[in-house]
């Protein structure tokens, strides 16, 4: 299974990540003063590294954080970001080894099982990432995440009802979650729940009205259902907000063709 697998979550994977481990905006730069120069500590190299990240200099970024880790190798945040960089990259051999680190220095971290669980996921080894979502919620059974996580590998697993019931459960821990109430609508309409999935998609549109995407799978579900002319509204809607799609220009097509021979 490819990076593509768990692609629809790569565009959130640095805010899930954790983010840059500091609060430092711009490169640290050697210290001089009248009596002597200041050597850059492992934190000033973090430091830099999470500036070269935010910049999208990558390479340069881990360079630094390697040189945090280095200089002082039982800095978590170090290869914490180290590891989030390695993921940007599509390095996830890299990354999983960087996280495994994390968690040999910190076992009580659970978001560290969380972001290993990530890699496994975009390295297509889903059963691996479940076991590591669940290590995360033996932890902290609050970790959103891990539910997501869980419920989007048991998705591409086939395992409907365990998707359904991790996703609800991130659901009522964040109920504006959007990733999460846009798989649990694939899901039901995967299983040919179509009830329940322009249920989980309205709510969609109603939470995020400018969610284009929302509007082009609650199309497809009133598509199924042979309820055209909703079906072509929310096409209709969808190209309002993204006129580029030619799929749903398509889609748009063929309810407008079908609800016309319905009058």
């Amino acid at each position: 299974m490819r990076l593509s697998v768990f692609g629809c979550l790569f565009l959130i994977v640095v805010g899930l990540t954790s983010g840059c481990q500091n609060n430092e905006s711009i490169p640290v730069k050697k210290t001089t003063s009248t009596k002597a120069s200041v050597s850059p500590t492992a934190q000033d190299y973090n430091n830099r590294g999470n500036a070269y990240q935010r910049a999208g200099r990558l390479q340069e970024a881990v360079s630094a954080y390697q040189q945090a880790i280095k200089m002082k190798p039982t800095l978590i945040e170090a290869h914490h970001n180290l590891g989030t960089v390695y993921v940007m990259q599509g390095k996830l051999a890299e990354a999983i080894t960087t996280y495994k680190r994390v968690i040999q220095l910190r076992p009580d971290m659970a978001e560290a099982y969380v972001n290993l669980g990530r890699a496994y996921g975009f390295a297509g080894q889903l059963d691996a990432a479940i076991a590591e979502y669940q290590k995360a919620l033996t932890r902290d059974a609050t970790l959103v995440y891990a539910h997501y996580g869980i419920g989007l590998a048991y998705r591409y697993k086939g395992m409907f009802p365990e998707a359904i019931a991790a996703l609800k459960k991130a659901m009522h821990l964040q109920p504006d979650f959007n990733n999460a109430l846009m798989q649990l609508g694939y899901v039901y309409r995967e299983t040919e729940q179509l009830t329940e999935a322009v249920e989980a998609f309205t709510t969609l549109t109603k939470i995020y009205p400018k969610n284009a995407k929302a509007y082009h799978e609650l199309g497809v579900c009133h598509t199924k259902q042979g309820v055209y002319p909703e079906a072509v509204k929310a096409f209709q809607r969808a190209l309002q907000l993204n006129p580029d799609s030619v799929e749903t220009q398509n889609l748009l097509q063929v309810a407008q063709a079908r609800a016309a021979r319905q009058r």
